[in-house]
């Protein structure tokens, strides 16, 4: 039986390494590279509170930040890969998330402070071959910075909602002391579950404490936290501020949580 040959190079196919497609493993990662990854991509950071961005969705930070954007880098690597898959209706380029038989390991340093490079040590076993193939590939990594929705949003002072906190009478300045505590540790622990959530401003007036919150959700969360802890007693107003873009209306409310003696 005639041996095949490869239809690029002519060389003859060997029993440890059959042709794929028709071509020798050489002349196949030649025109099939195992992965597309764009050179360059860019790795947004907010310049205020050094949160980044995978595919346009934020993540604070939880580290270091210098070890904490090597990570992010990979991860925003792997994002942009796609990898050589062989289907039913021939090869294709599939998001490495859904590919098969593939393994891909990442390195990544800075060569300066404003750039990383990634390399993708890449591992894809193909239906049909007896050997995996594997390939290198480097992506370069931009960090840029912005501002964040959420850092935009304090520093304009943007809030939905107030939270009086009140006494009967004027509350004393350790009592005051221990519920902004409780306030300040509940609504860090809100914030680190959703970032949309924050407290804008804290005042003290009037004897009491006024927190200007991110929502009316959060401002009634801390305000359930104050009747629970403390026996508050609470009313709530609304009052119409506008309109949204897609013209609903916009209602900036107010709580008020009344502390007994």
């Amino acid at each position: 039986m005639p041996k095949k040959f490869c239809y690029k190079c002519g060389n003859l196919e060997e029993e440890n390494s059959p042709l794929i497609e028709g071509l020798c493993r050489d002349c196949f990662l030649s025109e099939n590279p195992l992965i597309e990854a764009p050179e360059q991509i860019e790795l947004k950071t907010c310049k205020q509170c050094g949160a980044y961005y995978i595919d346009g969705t934020p993540h604070d930070l939880e580290k270091n930040p210098t070890e904490e954007y090597l990570e992010a880098s990979k991860e925003l690597a792997s994002s942009k890969a796609k990898v050589l898959q062989k289907t039913p209706t021939g090869l294709q380029y599939e998001d490495f998330k859904d590919s098969k038989g593939v393994n891909i390991g990442f390195d990544a340093d800075y060569t300066s402070p404003e750039d990383i490079k990634v390399e993708m040590n890449v591992r894809v076993k193909l239906p049909d071959t007896q050997e995996p193939f594997t390939e290198k590939e480097t992506v370069n990594v931009k960090i840029t910075e912005t501002t964040c929705e959420v850092c935009s949003k304090r520093k304009s002072g943007y809030y939905e909602a107030l939270l009086q906190v009140r006494g009967e009478e004027q509350i004393s300045e350790d009592r005051k002391t221990e519920i902004l505590q409780t306030l300040r540790e509940e609504f860090l622990r809100i914030h680190d579950r959703n970032r949309e959530e924050f407290v804008t401003k804290i005042q003290e007036k009037h004897g009491g404490i006024d927190l200007y919150t991110s929502s009316a959700k959060l401002a009634k969360s801390l305000a359930s936290l104050l009747k629970r802890e403390y026996g508050a007693k609470i009313s709530k107003s609304a009052e119409l501020i506008g309109q949204t873009e897609d013209g609903r209306e916009r209602y900036r409310v107010t709580v008020i949580a009344r502390i007994p003696n």
